[in-house]
């Protein structure tokens, strides 16, 4: 059996190699020719259009040798996809158990690296990013800050007060009946020919319905909680 030349695994076809009975000679004739003839079968696949029959096949071959263990229950090729994928696990003696030890010291590994955070990383260029000013420099920030800013408060609320209603006539995004007009308009244009009349009448009729029950909820929901 020969070994896997770096040219055959980096086009999937490194199981060849392992079934090659040629001496283990990288620089043998044998392998140049055979490296060679491979790359001229796949870079001609590459060409042939995908809705080909032939090109289906040949892309599902090299699929199946680059990754057999894939293909293991395949009924036409199962068998020989599991000794591929044996043969590519390399021997059993090679296989080292994983230990308790080994996922601990995985996990160890993977809470010691540092997550990457850009806005902490990358965006914040701020000196104080991983620890806060002195004292002395809060202190000569303080002295840096104006004193005649003047803040405005505004004016409390007054829950007693009676807010008159708006006017919202001029708003046709809150003017409910023109809202109500348009709807109605645009259902009459899908309406049936013997409800074309009614549908803008009968639409404005089920908003106005929905408005009124939306409103008494909310008013019965205030009293409950005036009470």
């Amino acid at each position: 059996m020969s070994g896997v030349r770096r040219a055959m695994q980096e086009m999937g076809l490194a199981i060849c190699c392992l079934v090659c009975d040629a001496p283990d000679d990288a620089s043998s004739p044998r392998c140049r020719t055979c490296i060679g003839n491979h790359r001229d079968a796949r870079d001609r696949l590459q060409q042939f259009p995908v809705e080909r029959l032939a090109s289906q096949w040949a892309r599902e071959l090299f699929q199946m040798n680059a990754r057999p263990n894939a293909y293991e229950h395949d009924s036409n090729h199962g068998v020989w996809m599991r000794t591929y994928a044996r043969l590519l696990a390399g021997p059993p003696e090679l296989h080292r158990k994983i230990t308790q030890a080994d996922v601990e010291a995985a996990f160890a590994a993977s809470r010691a690296e540092r997550d990457v955070n850009p806005l902490r990383d990358i965006a914040n260029q701020s000196p104080w990013k991983d620890a806060p000013p002195s004292d002395e420099e809060v202190r000569r920030f303080e002295e840096q800050l104006p004193t005649d800013v003047e803040y405005s408060r505004g004016r409390p609320t007054i829950p007693s007060r009676v807010i008159p209603e708006v006017d919202r006539s001029s708003r046709s995004g809150e003017d409910h009946e023109l809202a109500d007009r348009v709807l109605g308009a645009a259902a009459a244009q899908t309406a049936p020919s013997d409800l074309r009349d009614l549908t803008p009448e009968l639409t404005a009729g089920e908003r106005r319905l929905t408005r009124r029950l939306w409103k008494d909820l909310v008013d019965e929901i205030d009293a409950l909680m005036e009470e």
